[in-house]
């Protein structure tokens, strides 16, 4: 049984190469004895994300992604699965390298949408891919409408982004928000579940995640004890906790991001919350959730859109480059930008150029495919949502135990526990553990 601990990325060393303005991920271009035609200039891909801040560790793990997809293209022409049948004429995209133009938006909406305008007007990229979350995301949708520039945000979901906007330039990777914890109240409607409460970040995604999925709650019968959105700058969530315990609920979701979904954790520790399920958003599919918790990370459910071990085309291929290049797990956010690298690939090639932005958008809008992520369709030009993704399923993971357990390829334990996917029944690879037993147990 192979044991994965935590080993932290050079951080002052990722931002270094991160943030110096355009990042050439193949800098000699000669790969091999091939040499790129000196008649073609880059393609450069502006990119604005959280390198610092409260998503810092979210954006790093999204930029990741984008940087192993852009060192795959400019090595070979091509990535894995699906979009490897349209050939491998590399090295290069078009036989053009690619580089990045990154940019630090400081977890700053208002920064992002700053830092795209650059991207278009001053540094004139060819290309965008979106930054890491719901609130940069929705910042700088209207960016690609006013530009007319394709964008394709892989880690957004949010309804403010795309319900009744009929967005024409913005298309995204991840299903409705409210899907994401879904599989917690059919979990909980199936064992009996009478009530729960509701504590989530006042930020666009958690709170286009929970409301939909309060008034789901009630329509199945169950009782919504508390709803409440704490400040999005909170680090105590110890009052948040008791006070959401101190209704006595059978499950207790919500949460927002990363540092959420610990620092939540943590307080019910210290409350002694027990409920029958927590489940919480942005986090629990994270490594470092159980890498910061240990032991106190068992049993906790979340949302997860991608996992090693999943079927999906080119997946394995995915996870072995990204063990290689990073010697680390990666998340669903790594292989979330893996993806938009895929469909913008894919795009381009079926397109066979990047200057004409209407037919890249028109492909953006049309393609179905699939990607080491999953399913891609997105709602067509003209749908009152039109961009917003419609064929991504969302899993439901709960950290269980390991010992016993018959590993899957590429499932790997981590404080001696692994990720098991409990819901949709035809996605599962493990039945839920519920009720929570308690504490150390």
């Amino acid at each position: 049984m192979k044991t994965i601990k935590k080993k932290d990325l050079n951080r002052r060393q990722f931002l270094k190469e991160a943030t110096i303005g355009i990042a050439a991920l193949s800098a000699s271009g000669v790969i091999g004895k091939r040499i790129y035609a000196q008649t073609k200039a880059p393609i450069k891909i502006g990119v604005s994300i959280s390198l610092t801040g409260s998503m810092a560790r979210e954006g790093e793990l999204e930029m990741g992604g984008y940087k192993l997809w852009g060192k795959i293209i400019n090595e070979r022409g091509c990535t894995f699965g699906e979009v490897a049948k349209l050939g491998c004429p590399g090295p290069g995209l078009l036989g053009r390298r690619v580089e990045f133009v990154v940019y630090d938006d400081k977890s700053d909406p208002s920064e992002s949408n700053k830092l795209v305008r650059r991207l278009i007007v001053s540094d004139k990229v060819d290309l965008i891919l979106g930054p890491y979350g719901s609130p940069a995301s929705n910042a700088i949708a209207p960016l690609a409408e006013e530009y007319k520039m394709p964008i394709i945000t892989p880690l957004a979901n949010a309804p403010v982004i795309w319900e009744g906007k009929r967005r024409e330039w913005f298309v995204g990777i991840l299903p409705p928000a409210w899907k994401n914890l879904y599989g917690c109240l059919m979990i909980g409607k199936e064992k009996g579940a009478k009530t729960v409460a509701f504590i989530y970040s006042d930020t666009p995604f958690p709170i286009g995640a929970s409301r939909p999925l309060i008034a789901k709650a009630k329509e199945m019968g169950m009782e919504v004890v508390l709803d409440e959105a704490y400040p999005k700058e909170t680090a105590d969530w110890e009052p948040i906790m008791s006070k959401a315990w101190s209704k006595r609920p059978d499950l207790i979701l919500g949460g927002g991001y990363l540092p959420d979904a610990i620092g939540l954790m943590k307080a019910a520790k210290a409350v002694n919350a027990t409920p029958k399920l927590f489940g919480f958003l942005v986090g629990p599919a994270i490594a470092d959730f159980a890498t910061s918790l240990k032991g106190d990370a068992a049993y906790v459910t979340g949302e997860t859109f991608w996992e090693p071990f999943v079927k999906t085309p080119g997946n394995q291929e995915f996870y072995a480059a990204y063990i290689k290049e990073y010697n680390k797990q990666p998340s669903y956010h790594a292989a979330a930008g893996f993806a938009a690298g895929q469909i913008l690939e894919r795009a381009v090639k079926e397109v066979g150029n990047i200057e004409d932005k209407k037919a890249l958008r028109d492909k953006l809008y049309s393609i179905k495919t699939t990607t080491i992520f999953g399913e891609y369709e997105v709602n067509p030009l003209g749908h009152p949502d039109s961009g917003w993704q419609i064929g991504k399923a969302t899993n439901l993971i709960q950290w269980q135990k390991a010992s016993g357990k018959k590993l899957l390829p590429n499932q790997v334990v981590i404080e001696g526990m692994v990720k098991e996917i409990v819901y949709p029944k035809e996605s599962k690879t493990a039945d839920v553990i519920y009720p929570f037993p308690g504490w150390g147990r």
